[in-house]
């Protein structure tokens, strides 16, 4: 499970050196089975690279990238959720990993979560003939056309955070997000009490992880909780200024309001409009991740509930997937790496 992943890199000539104390260029030449080693230091090497089991055929390849190198391109969501920092710590400690053999990574931020800004950044990407992609995609018929057009041309692109549906990616890195809905309707089923009207601010519903966990939300609701009505969903592009100004105008005209469900970012906003109001104490909040701002708020307790999702491994995993295939030419075993719904209150925070 990803919770008890490694995430140290397997096969790298830094590694081997270490643990040998020799040259990474020492290590190069053992492999190669190049001249220029003494005997005992090419047994030591031989020795270390056989203890963490290398296998010699993998080694090549990625090592012919030093002299042919290769470029995997990344788009992640705006920065302006706090949540997508996590995922760029993940994709550089696998690129660290991989720059000993040559691979580089081209990392492009979306300005806004727009459609159209990510194809242009796809087609981008296919005129530097980059080798292969780490997308967090819209899901928009255009960009499925784009992404399996990509791939009948042999590169590989692995989705993570939100997916691209009914697609030809190689695999999608992250949560199930049905079933994270699903959680947060049980526990807002939970936590109400009687007949109560529960406001939900999404990001975009044009993304899979949203649409899904609103379905999965809904379908919580009217199982655990019939007397729960979803008065409105909004959206508000993660955006914490736009979020504060929705739950400001719907706590104002929905006196009876007691719950609200935030699918992605802009939640501090959602907390500020509700301490504004003096109304953190009776509105119940349920959100997801774990960024600063949101582990503040729960301290303070504005938020009920967050769950976490493994941002860094959605970042590094990615990677390491293509980086392997690229190498190797083998897919993963699923094409659902899935994270954890790491369930958090102010009591385990």
């Amino acid at each position: 499970m990803p919770g008890h992943v490694n995430y140290s890199m397997k096969i790298t000539i830094r590694k081997i050196a270490e643990i040998a104390s020799v040259s990474r260029g020492t290590v190069d030449k053992v492999l190669h089975n190049r001249p220029g080693v003494s005997e005992p230091v090419r047994e030591k090497v031989k020795k270390v690279a056989s203890a963490l089991d290398y296998k010699p055929n993998i080694i090549g390849k990625a090592l012919a990238g030093q002299q042919h190198p290769k470029t995997i391109g990344v788009i992640v969501a705006p920065d302006y959720n706090p949540f997508v920092e996590d995922i760029k710590i993940g994709v550089r400690a696998a690129k660290d990993e991989i720059s000993d053999y040559g691979y580089n990574i081209d990392m492009r931020v979306l300005n806004n979560l727009d459609a159209q800004e990510q194809l242009n950044i796809l087609d981008s990407f296919t005129e530097k003939k980059i080798d292969g992609i780490a997308l967090f995609s819209i899901d928009s018929d255009k960009i499925r056309k784009k992404v399996d057009d990509i791939v009948s041309k042999g590169l590989p692109v692995v989705t993570y955070n939100s997916d691209i549906q009914n697609s030809k990616r190689i695999c999608f890195v992250g949560q199930d997000h049905y079933k994270g809905g699903v959680v947060a309707g049980d526990l807002m089923s939970k936590i109400l009490k009687g007949s109560s009207k529960v406001l939900i601010i999404t990001s975009l519903l044009e993304l899979a992880c949203h649409k899904n966990r609103i379905a999965g939300f809904k379908h919580a609701i009217e199982e655990f909780e019939s007397k729960i009505q979803i008065i409105d969903t909004v959206e508000n592009q993660d955006k914490k200024q736009l979020a504060f100004e929705q739950t400001i105008k719907y706590v104002e005209n929905y006196p009876s309001l007691k719950g609200i469900y935030v699918t992605g970012g802009g939640v501090s906003g959602v907390g500020e409009a509700l301490k504004t109001l003096g109304k953190h104490k009776a509105i119940k909040l349920i959100c997801h991740d774990l960024v600063e701002s949101t582990v503040k708020l729960m301290r303070e307790g504005v938020i009920d509930f967050t769950m976490g999702q493994d941002p860094f491994y959605q970042g590094y995993k990615s990677i390491k997937i293509i980086f392997e295939y690229l190498i190797s030419g083998n897919k993963p075993e699923s094409t659902f790496i899935q994270t954890k719904i790491d369930i958090r209150s102010r009591c385990n925070i």
